[in-house]
């Protein structure tokens, strides 16, 4: 029997880890650059059945992947040009565990190569904190904090950009072009909204969404700030090309960047974009997934004709779009009990007097007018709503629970404004967005 190739195996093991380490310095990965191909080239179904099972952990399950077709390539390339016959030695472990240590280096470089901006990008007039009078509910915050906010991308690493080097070029329909940076950015009337922002993945009960208070300044104003022609609302001859620092580009009818708002967004909650969320720019499109109207670490925005760009998402085969975010309630707690951000597999033990209470959006059709609450095939009863924010925000809901010992399945949905009303039907995000109830069992004990 031929002996297996563990000496071969962790010379490779130890060149990726050199590898990546003197990448690392350079802001570089090699781990990094292949994750990317396999998000680039991979199936679209099998992405979707990735995030569907990875969740946030999709990128260190691809670098992990990554470090193992690269030292299984090394190894294999060994073992044909020079077959091993020994067994393996002590310099073959200190060759494998120098390498393991040379890769967790590497990524303790990147984590270190943090953006750096000295603008004040603070509002012109800073809006109030927000108030929907449900504090004291046992509900979701109603705004999420920065380090909670989910990060999605295709990037394996956010770009590290340094914000006194930063340029964003506008180019208006009639070419003139005009450039602005952070400082001049910075000295704009920025504004401030709450907003909500979510993932074209997010899922019934999934929490790849938030609400944060975004500073700004619309498109449009943008624009005239910067002395460029500013279209009229209506011209849908015209698309706004939206690039980004990591290659991806994005496009929207510019009726859409107007109806909905689109701003050119500098900071979160107060303070400015981390990298992960786009430091030092970003769009934000109310109504859009992030990957429909909310490119990050912008470098150009280009108004072109109608259909002569395609966006990035297209070539990957998603539709021209633009796909909105699907309206949808959540259940986020049962009483004293929270619920994870993914449907537990066994009934959750619940008082059979208490509370549910949880979060609503509708911010594509008009905002959240209702949420409505089942118990098993029982009617659909009408929750208490906390005070409306406005139409780009959720909106806080709880229910009083009456429940009979044993088992019951609670299922939520939500009412917009424009009188859509939420589908149970179980819809998954491709090509158009997920719906479904968010549905949870439970067992109530006797009282």
């Amino acid at each position: 029997m031929r002996p297996l190739p563990v000496g071969h195996a962790a010379r490779s093991l130890a060149a990726v880890g050199l590898l990546e380490l003197a990448l690392a310095v350079r802001g570089r990965s090699a781990l990094d650059s292949l994750g990317e191909v396999v998000i680039d080239r991979a199936p679209l179904p099998l992405i979707e059945l990735g995030v569907q099972l990875m969740g946030t952990t999709d990128k260190p399950l691809l670098r992990l992947q990554s470090l193992g077709v690269l030292v299984a390539g090394g190894t294999a390339v060994g073992a044909r040009l020079a077959p091993e016959r020994g067994r393996a030695s002590r310099r073959t472990t200190a060759l494998a565990v120098a390498g393991l240590g040379a890769v967790a280096a590497s990524r303790a470089v990147l984590a270190r190569r943090a953006p750096r901006t000295s603008a004040d990008l603070a509002p012109s007039a800073g809006a109030p904190a927000p108030d929907d009078g449900a504090d004291g509910w046992a509900s979701t915050p109603l705004v999420t904090p920065v380090e909670d906010f989910y990060v999605t991308d295709v990037t394996m690493r956010a770009p590290v950009i340094d914000a006194d080097g930063w340029r964003l070029e506008v180019e208006a329909a009639d070419g003139t072009r005009a450039a602005v940076d952070a400082a001049r950015l910075a000295g704009l009337p920025l504004q401030e909204r709450q907003a909500l922002l979510a993932c074209v993945h997010n899922r019934p009960g999934w929490d790849r969404l938030g609400q944060q208070s975004w500073t700004g300044l619309p498109l449009p104003e943008l624009l005239a700030a910067l002395g460029l022609p500013v279209p009229d609302a209506a011209d849908d001859s015209l698309d706004l090309v939206m690039e980004g620092a990591d290659g991806l580009v994005m496009t929207l009818p510019w009726p859409e960047v107007v109806a909905r708002r689109s701003w050119l967004v500098t900071a979160m909650g107060g303070r400015p974009l981390t990298a992960a969320h786009g430091h030092p720019a970003r769009v934000l499109t109310a109504g859009l997934p992030g990957q429909y109207g909310g490119p990050k670490w912008v470098t150009g925005l280009r108004l072109r004709p109608a259909g002569s760009v395609a966006a990035s998402w297209v070539a990957r085969g998603w539709p021209r779009g633009p796909v909105v975010v699907p309206l949808m309630a959540r259940i986020d707690s049962l009483g004293t009990v929270g619920m994870p951000p993914r449907l537990p597999r066994r009934p959750v033990p619940v008082q059979a007097h208490g509370e549910v209470s949880g979060v609503a959006w509708a911010p594509a059709h008009g905002g959240v007018a209702g949420v409505d609450l089942r118990v098993d095939d029982g009617p659909w009863q009408p929750a208490e709503l906390a005070a409306d924010l406005g139409a780009d925000s959720w909106r806080r809901w709880r229910a009083p629970l009456d429940l009979a010992p044993g088992t019951h399945e609670l299922a939520v949905r939500c009412r917009a404004g424009d009188g859509t009303v939420q589908a149970g039907t179980g819809r998954p995000p491709y090509p158009s967005g997920a719906d479904g109830y968010h549905r949870v069992r439970v067992v109530a004990g006797r009282a």
